[in-house]
């Protein structure tokens, strides 16, 4: 492999050094709020809050609940970690159970959750609505649901008129799938206006247009004339309320139009039937007070003191409740934002042009624009206030539908996002946005809900370690606080692995057979997650997003200057940025190098008003440099009405260029370019990468945090490869300190240097490895920089260096050397030979017995059709003894030298007609004693391949859970001389028992529609009568029980259990003691 010029100056000769960092073996709002003191950062990594914890989404399926799986549930959460639950009550296609919604039985097992939550110290929130979009129920009236606007069309000659106007039915034009009709044909009138009839319409998609789609809206380049203002006559007082209509036009043809509004028919889903229903109107404040009022407020009453210590938090999920564009006091809002009457307007939503195209668009934008303030303040903001009288702070995935991220979080007190498995690189944008808002709101906390999985990537498939990756790419786009999709709440403990939120979600919870080892993995999330929610993201970007995006940032923004961060802000947030030596700053989001307009980067046009012009102008002038394109057209009518003004600000500032010749020019004390790529204007302005790594092709993703005390860079490998890179960070004067979030341990760098562009330091990442890299500290009077001879091959970590070779000496960066005296090397890895006693405690199937493993196979080849299909933990044993060397012992060098044995029990002999294959035992192997410098060696147990998660004892003593590859664990501390005992618990997935079950029949009926219905094939169409009833547990067949079929039994087994080669490898152990 072809090494990087960078790293070939740090480590001149044969660069054969692998000098790196071994990641996983490494043992009401105030500014303030934002940061955290350096002892503090200290002690949060070490333990961290419930505010960093984990949480998880709770639903409780159809009824099917208990007090003690409650119990049982919660305690889980609290051994593993977790930080609480976000609790919903969904149908989700499951059979019914006892707890009914809403009853009091259903108040007593929430209240009781609640009181356990407390005494665990564990958080609870409730989603604010029966089932998981939006807010409604059967509370939920015609009349209080959303609304859309509804006419009908009815041509006539002019003179005198006397006729009835047909009434509007319930059937949109748009977006009928997806919007039932009302039950009980809830009309209202707003206007009756004749109109000349004519054939001009509104410029394509018109859906988007009339705020019913959320993709970003263009506009057409040139105008064109339509019905004179004059000529929309307002006939609405004319009309009776029988619909009959009698008046006198002028001559010619016209068409009358008659509009109203009907119920959008949209449900809150999916619900119980006792709280399914329609969902509230969003754009009236009282109807969403009445909404609080009836789904809300009685159990906050029943929390009593509760409320707002333990259930602290209010839900809301990704917007799925349909759009609205109509409200009975939409026109009044509507003139007092904008200060005109929109209803002589109203035949726009026809798709008429109005005066001219442009101020047809211009009155549609601000149209659009009351909508989106409206259901930010009456939807939210009435929530929110309510829900914070009472101590309780909203939680909320601000987006989909028609919903602006920063608009709708100015009334959340955590965002949210959200991001599925495998893959969020299409949400990377997105999430952007929503950590965007929290930036430039102050906000701290981004929740999300966290590894979603569509039905061919659930399944029980997922683990810790398959979900590092996706996990880590939240991360490195600002997501800093999980929320687990979904633990499901289970009713029954020895019903496994029981229920499930239908095909969706990793299986989280007590149930999951890896459960019991997922605390290593969730301490890595918490330990993250604090240091990810300390300080304000660093970014050199600011990328201004046009109002009329909505939530259609595209995934190609994701990347706009690779090592350089960027974040989404609104031009309300340019009002509060001011200028000082070429940095744009924000008071809450931080500093900026660079204002990118979004033209090309996100959209083919951008519309702006006035007033965000003018301040473009003034942070330009006033030394900002701005890159992108000119707005198309002034945004709304009043900024139409002032085009002369909006037309010369855009020639002060882009006037002149065009992108191929032109590409800049000063403006006051700033910049503008224009046909630049970002990364070429930052390269002009000399700004180095914040991170910047070698080779520059590695799939490398970052986040950069800073704090008054610290600069906090998380760092992830994106590869499924180890990779060998050099990190260099925009950092000066301080040590580079290594936090590794996977074991909790921390130590300033041992290998780095000072460049041009800050300081570099080489780095190695096991398979989608990650590291927190942490400036602080000033820099030493010196530090190592290379160590002697070049060709030895070294691994850095936390305590030092490790080495197979001697390190004869280190330099530093004064230019001095110092020699290690080191002179031994040691032997080759050993390879645990022995065979192996292995038992399978959790039953399901496999013997009860302790087996004899002569060689590590995966399950499903074992001959032993309990082992083939099993599903659980099982236990490996084996004996090695370690000898020590008293001759170097007394000279100041420990030795040792390593023999493995057979198990010594009398168990090991029997029943060998179901060990695994059969290989000729190892005999003893004899190690030549085995050297290490002072002060001391270490010794790593490498397991090898594991399906799907370990924990190692050693002498009875923990040696910690390995989650991930590589499995290895440092055992240095836990051997001992003589005899040594090896026990490995090792847990698969529930795959292969569930596959193993359905050769079983016991009566259990799957939906299969041979897949007409994705929905629902596969869920259970009856709950077995022993679900509920121990006494009746005893004839069951089965070892598992799922309320949903996964798999068939001709389905593929997936590899389990301990694969191997287990090794036992020493290595040198070199402290220079060059940082502090």
């Amino acid at each position: 492999m072809k090494t990087s010029p960078i790293i070939t100056r740090l480590l001149p000769a044969a660069l054969r050094i692998l000098s790196a960092f071994l990641i996983s073996a490494l043992q009401p709002f105030s500014l303030s709020a934002l940061f955290s003191a350096s002892a503090d950062l200290e002690s949060g990594f070490a333990s961290p809050p419930l505010s960093a914890r984990p949480l998880g989404w709770w639903h409780w399926a159809n009824g099917n609940v208990t007090k003690e799986g409650i119990d049982a549930d919660l305690e889980a959460m609290k051994r593993a970690g977790m930080g609480g639950v976000q609790m919903f009550d969904v149908e989700i296609y499951m059979p019914p159970g006892p707890v009914r919604y809403g009853t009091e039985n259903w108040f007593d097992h929430v209240t009781h959750a609640i009181r356990k939550a407390d005494a665990l110290g564990l958080e609870f929130h409730l989603m604010n609505t029966p089932g998981w979009s939006a807010s409604g129920g059967p509370w939920v009236t015609e009349a209080l649901s959303m609304k859309r606007v509804v006419w009908t069309e009815t041509d006539t000659a002019g003179g005198e008129i006397s006729l009835a106007l047909p009434r509007p039915d319930t059937k949109p034009f748009y977006a009928a799938r997806t919007v039932a009709k009302a039950k009980n044909g809830f009309y209202q009138d707003i206007a009756v206006f004749a109109v000349p009839v004519t054939g001009e319409r509104l410029a394509a998609p018109l859906d988007r247009k009339i705020a019913w789609a959320s993709k970003p809206v263009t506009r057409p380049v040139a105008d064109r004339p339509g019905i004179p203002a004059a000529r929309v006559i307002d006939l609405t007082a004319h009309m009776d309320a029988a619909g009959k209509l009698a008046a006198t036009l002028p001559p010619g043809e016209w068409t009358l139009l008659r509009f109203g509004f009907v119920s959008t028919g949209k449900t809150n889903h999916p619900a119980v039937p006792e709280g399914h229903g329609l969902e509230i109107d969003k754009l009236d404040a009282d109807a969403v007070a009445f909404q609080f009022e009836r789904a809300v407020l009685p159990l906050i009453r029943k929390a009593g003191p509760l409320a707002g210590k333990t259930f602290t938090g209010l839900l809301f999920d990704s917007f799925e409740g349909g759009f609205q564009n109509w409200t009975a006091k939409l026109p009044e809002a509507f003139a007092k934002q904008k200060g005109y009457d929109f209803l002589p307007w109203l035949p726009l939503l026809t798709g008429r042009i109005i005066e001219s195209e442009a101020a047809s668009e211009a009155v549609l934008w601000d149209f659009r624009h009351v909508i989106e303030e409206m259901l930010a303040e009456n939807y939210f903001g009435t929530m929110h206030r309510l829900a914070a009288r009472h101590g309780i702070k909203l939680y909320s995935e601000s987006q989909g539908g028609p919903l602006n991220p920063m608009s709708a979080n100015r009334h959340v007190d955590v965002p949210m996002n959200e991001f599925w498995t495998p893959e969020l690189s299409g949400r990377a944008s997105r999430i952007k946005q929503s950590v965007s808002s929290a930036s430039f709101l102050g906000r701290r906390v981004v929740a999300a809900e966290a590894f979603t999985s569509t039905p061919e990537f659930g399944k029980f498939q997922n683990t810790p370690a398959s979900l590092k990756r996706v996990g880590d790419q939240a991360f490195a786009l600002g997501l800093n606080r999980f929320a687990f999709h979904s633990w499901t709440h289970q009713p029954v403990t020895d019903a496994a692995p029981g229920f499930a939120l239908g095909r969706y979600g990793v299986h989280f919870g007590r149930l999951n057979t890896w459960w019991p080892y997922a605390d290593a993995w969730i301490a890595y999330l918490a330990r993250s997650q604090f240091l990810l929610q300390q300080g304000r993201i660093a970014a050199d970007i600011c990328l201004l997003v046009d109002e009329d995006l909505g939530y259609g940032l595209p995934a190609s923004a994701s990347t706009l200057a690779p090592g350089h961060d960027y974040e989404v802000c609104y031009p309300a947030d340019l009002h509060q940025m001011t200028v000082r030596g070429g940095v744009v700053s924000h008071p809450l989001a931080g500093d900026f190098r660079l204002l990118l307009t979004p033209g090309k980067t996100i959209a083919k046009t951008w519309v702006t008003t006035l007033p965000t012009l003018r301040q473009l102008r003034k942070l330009v002038a006033d030394g900002a440099v701005l890159a992108g394109e000119p707005p198309s057209a002034p945004a709304g009518l009043d900024d139409l009405k002032n085009k002369a003004e909006f037309d010369r600000l855009v020639a002060e500032i882009w006037g002149g260029l065009d992108g191929k010749k032109n590409t800049s020019k000063k403006l006051g004390t700033g910049t503008v370019f224009a046909g630049r790529k970002p990364a070429q204007i930052l390269a002009a302005l000399k700004l180095a990468r914040d991170v910047a790594w070698s080779p520059e092709n590695a799939a490398v993703e970052f986040l950069h945090r800073a704090t008054p005390d610290a600069e906090i860079y998380f760092i992830s490998s994106q590869s499924a490869a180890p990779a060998s890179l050099e990190l260099e960070f925009r950092q000066r004067d301080r040590v580079p300190e290594l936090w590794d979030a996977a074991t909790g341990a921390r130590a300033g760098a041992t290998l780095f240097r000072q460049t041009e562009n800050g300081i570099a330091l080489p780095v190695a990442f096991e398979p989608w490895g990650s590291v927190f890299v942490v400036f602080r500290k000033p820099l030493p009077s010196r530090w190592a920089t290379a160590v002697e001879p070049a060709a030895v091959s070294v691994t850095q970590t936390v305590a030092g260096l490790l080495s197979r070779e001697p390190v004869e000496a280190v330099r530093y960066s004064d230019g001095t050397r110092a020699a290690t005296g080191e002179s031994a090397s040691l032997p080759p890895a050993q390879t645990l030979a022995a065979p192996w006693r292995v038992t399978f405690p959790d039953g399901r199937g496999a013997p009860s017995r302790e087996l004899v493993f002569e060689k590590l196979v995966s399950w499903p080849e074992h001959p032993d059709i309990g082992v083939k299909y099993y599903s659980g933990t099982a236990v490996y044993k084996t004996t090695f003894v370690v000898t020590a060397d008293s001759s170097q012992r007394s000279a100041g060098m420990a030795g040792m030298s390593l023999r493995s044995e057979p198990a010594r029990d009398s168990r090991d002999i029997a029943d060998r007609n179901v060990r695994a294959p059969v290989t000729t035992v190892a005999p003893s192997v004899a190690v030549a004693p085995v050297a290490v410098p002072t002060p001391h060696q270490r010794a790593f147990l490498d397991l090898g391949a594991v399906a799907d998660i370990a924990r190692v004892y050693v002498n009875g003593r923990d040696a910690g859970i390995l989650w991930k590859p590589p499995f290895r664990a440092d055992i240095t501390a836990l051997l001992q001389p003589g005899e040594n005992t090896l026990e490995i618990h090792v847990a698969n997935r529930w795959i292969n028992r569930l596959i193993g079950d359905e050769a079983i029949d016991d009566g259990l009926s799957y939906q299969d529609t041979g897949g007409k219905n994705k929905f629902t094939d596969g869920r259970i169409q009856k709950l077995p009568d022993w679900l509920y009833d121990p006494a009746k547990r005893g004839g069951r067949k089965r070892h598992s029980f799922s309320v949903w079929k996964h798999y068939n039994a001709d389905s593929p087994l997936v590899p389990a259990g301990l694969l191997g080669p287990v090794t036992l490898e020493w290595l040198n152990h070199i402290t220079p003691g060059a940082t502090p």
